[in-house]
């Protein structure tokens, strides 16, 4: 790079990094808000407050590297524009695409930032955050559980024990478990250990025994046994098998959907159509700067300001958005996956031809410039 790429590559850099962590901060806020409940019904500190807030960055960056780049590329070749020098770099024969080399550059680092955090950090991070939410509500379970006391953790379900250690560790323990009218059941343990599993939380029993009474003849049968469990998901909101969000699985996941899950086989086609987006996020960032780069220096020189047709970029990159967002909800239905990479590529390569071009003008000639 030569000293006019560097220039133009800080002019573009700083405004980037500038709009990329404003717009980041001020969403990560309004997001995180979602992360109060932690604070409120579960009784955490700031820390893990924070913690968990700092795993939605991921997410937000995905989605905000395109557009900030835009607005990056665009302030940066208005200010150009309006110091004249790049003016005075075409007067002194640079062409379009000598300037827009060390944009293209930041562009390709955007683009493989945005492949990493949709690909690996951002599925990554939420699954941690998941965990650690799961973790927070099996303290909490463990936490509702004191010694000496019945504790009634939803109706039909009764729990009492000697002594509550930490840990979710549980000595001498009673079970009486009528959530099933027809098979009640009572479980004696010498100890338990309350864990988060994937099914809930579930106690884990050690030497003891349960007691099942019939209720057509009241007999009551007794089975010994050195391990048991009970699943305890009455207290956590929600019940059954935990499932993956979109947002929580890895490409290879989302494009090889597990059939014998019933989530996964009823929701094949959004889950394959997701797989294909995070790939072809990437190509957004080269169609956004491209779009960009046409809009401030690919039409002719403009004494009254550029603000127009930076709307008129930024009314481009919205279309292709929304037509992006079509193409994948066309996908999701169960065919045209195609359409998923052609928006952006298509996208890219026209802004890309129409710098080449450089300016068309549809307005007919004046009688003079006929003449001459």
């Amino acid at each position: 790079m030569n000293s006019l790429d560097r220039y133009i590559f800080r002019q573009c850099l700083t405004p980037l990094l500038f709009t990329l962590l404003i717009v980041t901060a001020v969403v990560w806020m309004t997001q995180s808000l979602q992360r109060i409940e932690i604070m409120v019904e579960y009784g955490e500190g700031l820390g893990m407050f924070a913690f968990l807030s700092v795993l939605i960055i991921p997410s937000l960056i995905a989605i905000i590297i395109p557009f900030a780049l835009f607005g990056a590329v665009v302030y940066a070749l208005y200010r150009l524009h309006t110091d004249s020098e790049i003016a005075v770099m075409f007067a002194a024969g640079v062409s379009q695409w000598r300037i827009a080399a060390p944009i293209l550059l930041i562009t390709a680092f955007c683009a493989i930032a945005t492949f990493y955090v949709s690909t690996d950090l951002m599925p990554r991070s939420y699954r941690i955050l998941k965990q650690r939410v799961a973790d927070i509500r099996a303290d909490i379970a463990s936490s509702i559980i004191r010694s000496g006391e019945f504790t009634s953790l939803s109706d039909g379900f009764t729990v009492y024990v000697d002594d509550a250690k930490a840990g979710g560790l549980f000595i001498g323990l009673l079970v009486n478990d009528y959530r099933n009218p027809g098979k009640p059941e009572t479980y004696m343990a010498e100890r338990a250990v309350l864990q988060d599993t994937s099914s809930g939380p579930v106690l884990f029993l050690k030497n003891g025994n349960v007691q099942r009474t019939d209720e057509e003849t009241g007999n009551v049968s007794i089975i010994r046994f050195e391990e048991s469990l009970v699943n305890v998901s009455s207290i956590q909101k929600g019940t059954g098998e935990l499932t993956l969000e979109l947002t929580e699985r890895y490409p290879s996941e989302l494009l090889n959907p597990d059939m014998t899950k019933p989530y996964d086989r009823a929701n094949a086609g959004k889950l394959i159509a997701e797989g294909h987006a995070r790939y072809a996020s990437p190509i957004y960032a080269f169609a956004y700067a491209l779009i960009a780069l046409y809009a401030m220096i690919g039409g002719s020189y403009n004494r009254r300001g550029y603000a127009i047709r930076a709307a008129i970029g930024g009314g481009a990159i919205a279309i292709v958005r929304v037509l992006g967002y079509i193409a994948q909800s066309i996908a999701e239905s169960g065919g045209a996956i195609w359409l998923i990479y052609t928006v952006p590529a298509a996208a890219a390569l026209s802004a890309a031809i129409l710098l080449t071009i450089g300016p068309i003008n549809f307005s007919r000639p004046t009688p003079e410039a006929e003449a001459a």
